[in-house]
């Protein structure tokens, strides 16, 4: 990750099923419910990466790269770092954001009968 990166994020409205904009969000009077169960809205952070296309990288997403073989992959937050799958997320020359596992969770089936495939 590049030092002094834009900081942004989105959020999957639950109740909506939606992707929806932080400006877009609306503060309740007891703050946003971030603590609970229940709670309205999935934040994601914006990893400062862009993929091949120049697509923003957000946590969620699932990214694809065929560099040889297919590769399906999740970006998600660890450990103070972006980990796509199992490795750190230092620059994406050569994936591509084909969706996010709100918006797409269908991807998800379909990676793991990929990677069922291999064995």
């Amino acid at each position: 990750m590049q030092a002094g990166r834009e900081i942004k994020f989105r959020a999957w409205d639950r109740k909506q099923s939606k992707m929806v904009d932080m400006n877009h969000l609306r503060h309740h009077a007891s703050g946003f419910r971030l603590l609970d169960e229940d709670r309205e809205y999935e934040f994601m952070q914006y990893t400062g990466l862009c993929d091949k296309n120049g697509k923003e990288i957000y946590e969620g997403d699932i990214l694809f790269w065929d560099g040889g073989f297919k590769v399906y992959t999740t970006v998600r937050f660890k450990d103070g770092m972006f980990l796509a799958g199992d490795m750190p997320l230092y620059d994406c020359v050569d994936e591509e954001v084909i969706g996010n596992i709100y918006e797409n969770p269908e991807l998800l089936a379909a990676k793991s009968i990929m990677e069922g495939t291999k064995k």
